[in-house]
């Protein structure tokens, strides 16, 4: 008569009665169901998504154009136009890093960069920091970095930061050995994925002699 029932209650030929094998069966189930309604919820990403670039330039000339494979012979004041982009798809929030670098600190008067425009992006001195860029062998040189933090979110979208530095009349054996380009660098904030940080940081096109014995100002 057990089997008879069991039997009976799993075809329903019992007028729909639940066997004690169908109730296990279904409380053992409702659980996988409210787990798998739950998998997209979890699996969904709250990390902020962008893909941030730079373009380092040589300073402005004369003609309102970058020079490059140019003489930058000092004292004057140099005039630069570096370019940043956030290519999302997200909003940037507030708190990335922009990097000004500049090569040979000796012939710059350091105190004297300053930010002349950043579109809508409020810019907040970091500090600066040094990297050693001598090529075995050659006189010793380095590059000068300056950091800023972007105090404002960055919409998907370009902008430009202009600033100005006075170089002075210094030359040493490395501006008289060495070509160079500046740099720039945009790098996110904590909590913010960048999809390429391979392009976060850029060289200027061409190389160019500051303070070179030889130089012109072009």
């Amino acid at each position: 008569m057990v089997e008879q029932y069991a039997e009976a209650s799993m075809t329903g030929a019992d007028g729909g009665g639940v066997s004690r094998r169908t109730v296990t069966a279904a409380a053992w189930a409702a659980p996988v169901i409210i787990a798998a309604a739950a998998l997209p919820k979890a699996a969904a990403s709250t990390v902020t998504q962008v893909d941030l670039s730079s373009t380092a330039r040589h300073p402005v000339g004369p003609d309102g154009n970058h020079q490059s494979l140019a003489y930058y012979q000092g004292a004057r004041l140099c005039d630069y136009t570096f370019t940043f982009a956030n290519n999302g798809p997200d909003v940037l929030p507030a708190g990335s890093t922009i990097t000004l670098g500049l090569p040979f600190p000796a012939i710059w008067d350091l105190d004297s960069l300053q930010i002349v425009s950043s579109h809508i992006h409020s810019l907040v001195p970091a500090g600066r920091s040094t990297v050693d860029i001598t090529v075995d062998g050659a006189p010793t040189a380095f590059r000068q970095l300056f950091h800023f933090t972007v105090a404002t979110e960055v919409p998907v979208s370009t902008f430009n930061v202009n600033f100005t530095i006075q170089m002075n009349d210094v030359q040493n054996t490395a501006t008289n050995y060495y070509s160079v380009r500046t740099t720039a660098n945009f790098t996110a904030g904590a909590g913010v994925n960048d999809i390429d940080p391979g392009n976060n940081a850029d060289f200027a096109d061409n190389y160019a002699y500051y303070n070179h014995a030889p130089a012109t100002t072009p």
